[in-house]
């Protein structure tokens, strides 16, 4: 994988998002009014706060990733996608890409949501990471444990020996 480099951001995205938004029906915005209907005033203010929240303040691209940063404090969003919309199967590529674009030493999270909160837009993956380098999530290991040299096992004899430890 190769290094990621920044690209522009393109003003016409947020703009295709604001024209979108606007033309949904005032009933639409009825979810996040508690239920009632908002006025034209309000509309434009969801609109707009959409708009902004959704709208990445960086753009990285490498050979094989899009990656979109957003800040939602305390917390940095990326949002990961492959160029050809195929499924990310190498989480250390997620690692790398944190490591590279935020730092080694923050932590990050993928959430699997409520199906309420569900966010599916096909094969994008979104990690959260922490703003601090030195915050730890209440959860994980304490420490570091990764043979030198990494693992070579290969699919057959990982998926053997999970099988084994399970049973």
């Amino acid at each position: 994988m190769n290094p990621f480099a920044r690209i522009p951001n393109d003003p016409s995205i947020a703009m295709d998002k604001r024209q979108r938004l606007l033309a949904m029906p005032l009933e639409f915005f009825r979810q996040f009014c508690g239920g009632r209907i908002p006025t034209l005033e309000e509309k434009v203010f969801l609109v707009e706060r959409a708009v902004l929240d959704s709208t990445p303040q960086h753009i990285f691209q490498n050979d094989l990733y899009t990656v979109l940063i957003g800040t939602v404090p305390p917390f940095v969003r990326l949002t990961v996608w492959r160029h050809d919309r195929q499924p990310c199967k190498e989480w250390a590529h997620l690692q790398q890409i944190k490591n590279e674009l935020i730092g080694r030493e923050h932590e990050a999270a993928e959430l699997f949501p409520a199906e309420s909160r569900l966010v599916d837009a096909g094969n994008e993956y979104h990690l959260w990471v922490h703003m601090d380098p030195h915050y730890r999530f209440p959860f994980g290991f304490e420490s570091r444990c990764v043979p030198e040299g990494g693992f070579s096992w290969s699919d057959s004899e990982a998926s053997a020996t999970a099988h084994a430890a399970v049973a």
